[in-house]
């Protein structure tokens, strides 16, 4: 019944570009992945404390949990384009605006309030939403490429931060990040990001369809969050990811200090910290590859059983080459998690809902995060070292690879009938 479209660049693959120089310039770049770089410019100029600086991740954090829910409800009814194009163009005046900040320190935590909230559209959900509306057969690798721009922004972002601050200072190093998003971010988002096949006179994957098979490309197909909430796979899924997203940030948050504190050089620890990072963006591409052709929860359990194995190891104490292994297997498992979420919830539950559902998967991950290095943290506190900690992190990760793999087969294809058929 399909047949190739014809040899040019099928149109989706410019969706998969825009979304990923759009998720490398997410809100989560100019809050979470450059913090750290702001953290002594902003000390030393305000003589605020490095717990009080912190503070504001938790802000960003609990904003998001709160966000993620009400823009996928708010993307499923309005679209994509109608709240991302804004959504850029109003973080970036945020992120501008911090060039002003003085020495308030409210000020600081209301700035990190409002570029999660205003740059809400940025979230991986909507760019995850259009890349779904897009391909079917190649939606794994499609999402893969395009999510893989947060990794890489997560990469370039602090080291571009760090030379800004070294050579202009941290206000105009702000103003450069605005530039970016407003420059580069905001009109190619306009001129490629577009939501629906149909309304180019496409069809997904660029295949051609008989007439009467043209609701396959509808968005309106699937299941309601309502209808969702009453399948099993649906709580599943939340709290697997919920988990995972407590030990993301775990591993995040304490792989440096961890290291540091077993005796190797702070330069080292963060080249292990890079090849995390590394293995972030590899990871992402290479679930993707692999959930185009093989059982989509199989797939994600494997990337966890990696990384329960990866912090396993690090409970061990293991040395030398042993910690690259672990920290390139931490990281591919890291990498997939944000693709695997919007993976697994189209095929799942369709796409009528899929904003709103995965706006509440993402916030039941980053719920996760919100609460997984405060508790590595205190653990540490009262006990002076991680292997605890790291063992029961283990834990928590073999459940969640547990959970997903339960989820038995994909349902009949909720893409191949229209809404309440």
């Amino acid at each position: 019944m399909r047949t190739a479209a014809s040899a040019r660049i099928f149109y989706g693959w410019w969706n998969v570009a825009a979304s990923f120089v759009g998720l490398s310039l997410s809100y989560a770049m100019f809050t979470v992945f450059a913090f750290g770089t702001f953290v002594t410019p902003l000390e030393a100029e305000f003589g605020w404390s490095r717990a009080e600086i912190s503070v504001a991740l938790t802000v960003t954090n609990i904003t998001i949990v709160f966000c993620s829910p009400l823009l996928g409800w708010l993307v499923d009814r309005v679209g994509v384009r109608r709240v991302l194009i804004p959504s850029i163009f109003l973080m970036g005046v945020a992120v501008a605006s911090m060039h002003q900040m003085q020495g308030n320190i409210w000020h600081f935590y209301l700035m990190y309030l409002l570029i999660p909230l205003l740059g809400a559209g940025t979230l991986p959900l909507s760019y995850s939403r259009v890349i779904v509306a897009w391909f079917a057969r190649r939606r794994g690798i499609a999402l893969g490429i395009s999510l893989a721009g947060f990794g890489v922004g997560a990469t370039l972002v602090p080291p571009v931060g760090q030379w800004l601050i070294d050579n202009y200072g941290w206000r105009d190093a702000y103003l450069a990040f605005a530039a970016l998003i407003i420059v580069i971010n905001l009109p190619l988002t306009v001129l490629l990001l577009r939501e629906s096949p149909r309304a180019m006179g496409l069809s997904v994957d660029g295949d051609t369809l008989p007439p009467d098979d043209m609701h396959a490309v509808s968005a309106d197909v699937g299941l309601s969050n309502a209808e969702a909430r009453k399948k099993r796979s649906y709580w599943l899924i939340l709290v697997s990811f919920l988990l995972v997203g407590f030990g993301v940030t775990s591993i995040l948050a304490h792989l440096v200090p961890l290291l540091i504190g077993r005796g190797i050089a702070p330069r080292v620890a963060t080249l292990y910290m890079a090849s995390l990072g590394a293995g972030l963006i590899v990871g992402r591409i290479l679930a993707g590859y692999l959930m185009d052709r093989f059982f989509a929860p199989y797939v994600t359990a494997m990337f966890l059983l990696t990384m329960c194995l990866g912090i396993a190891a690090l409970a061990l104490d293991i040395r030398g080459p042993m910690i690259l292994l672990a920290a390139v297997s931490i990281g591919l498992a890291l990498g997939s998690e944000i693709s695997e979420i919007a993976y697994i919830v189209s095929r799942y539950f369709g796409s009528l809902a899929f904003g709103q559902i995965y706006g509440i998967m993402f916030a039941a991950f980053q719920f996760g995060s919100a609460f997984g290095a405060p508790a590595m943290g205190l653990y540490y506190d009262r006990f002076g070292n991680y292997v605890g900690a790291l063992w029961g992190l283990s834990g928590v990760v073999l459940l969640a690879a547990v959970l997903i793999s339960r989820l038995g087969a994909y349902p009949r294809r909720t893409e191949d009938r229209p809404a309440g058929v």
